[in-house]
């Protein structure tokens, strides 16, 4: 097959990453074109998953180990990685800015070459009801991610 490619993307979950299953859950390099992460940063200071991009990506599972990037790039060397959906949020409820999340994503990416695409969600409001993961929600966080996506090191030439 050459117009088509597969992914396998994991939920960056420090509950989940511990399971003893949790490295069973990959199907094999032969199938497996991509490895994905699917991981969110909080924007509040002192609330669950709060921190930069670097947090989001090398979050350990609980009681410890290794974080996504170091297990994805030292079992499966080679394999493209993508953010396969990520985002920076706040409660709905309050605006907490996220310019320095989307600030900390380019000098991250830049020590991760192995992350080859980003694919961020983007919803006032999540499935629970609680969390605004809009790049609009304030005019700091929208201008930080404007030029955040117009950072040349997304100028890539395809094939």
């Amino acid at each position: 097959m050459t117009n088509a490619v597969s992914v396998v993307a994991y939920l960056g979950n420090e509950k989940w990453m511990a399971q003893p299953w949790w490295a069973d859950l990959y199907p094999g390099d032969d199938v497996v074109h991509w490895i994905g992460l699917d991981s969110y940063a909080n924007a509040e200071p002192g609330q669950y998953h709060y921190g930069n991009f670097a947090a989001l990506l090398d979050r350990a599972p609980t009681g410890g180990g290794t974080g996504f990037y170091d297990w994805a790039t030292r079992h499966h060397p080679g394999k493209p990685i993508m953010v396969a959906e990520w985002g920076v949020y706040h409660s709905t409820t309050r605006t907490a800015p996220k310019a320095a999340i989307y600030g900390s994503v380019v000098p991250e990416l830049r020590k991760r070459p192995a992350i080859m695409a980003l694919v961020y969600f983007d919803t006032v409001r999540d499935d629970t009801g609680d969390r605004n993961i809009s790049v609009e929600s304030t005019p700091e966080g929208l201008a930080a991610f404007r030029r955040l996506a117009a950072d040349p090191i997304f100028a890539v030439r395809l094939r």
